[in-house]
């Protein structure tokens, strides 16, 4: 029954991440018709909107669960970047881990893990 809780709860999170992504994604495709943006500055703003995704996913999830936020926005994390990881490996047409790639799963563990404390004790 445990298990059965963390699962929905990390799927909700999960979901509520990727949904998150797309309606950032789609707003910065909008302000991109009307501005200019460099790459480095595109390249902050999607980390940005990940990371927000990520942390609102996280606090969703570990509400649902009730109990072990860390756990829960880790498995969010997770699942996120999995989802993250093979949508852009099939559009690039390879598969390849790169010191990058490791860096930012690193990054968004992090962040999930401490957005599913937060949303505890919210």
């Amino acid at each position: 029954m445990e298990n059965s809780k963390y699962f929905k709860s990390v799927v909700k999170g999960t979901l509520g991440t990727i949904i998150f992504s797309f309606i950032g994604i789609a707003v910065l495709s909008l302000l991109m018709t009307k501005l200019v943006f460099s790459q480095g500055i595109f390249n902050m703003i999607y980390v940005i909107i990940s990371l927000c995704s990520i942390s609102l996913g996280a606090i969703i999830g570990a509400r649902k669960n009730e109990a072990k936020g860390w756990f829960v926005g880790f498995g969010v994390a997770l699942g996120y970047y999995v989802v993250l990881f093979l949508l852009t490996s099939s559009f690039s047409g390879e598969i390849t881990f790169k010191l990058f790639d490791l860096t930012k799963l690193v990054i968004a563990l992090a962040v999930g893990t401490l957005a599913g404390m937060l949303g505890i004790n919210l």
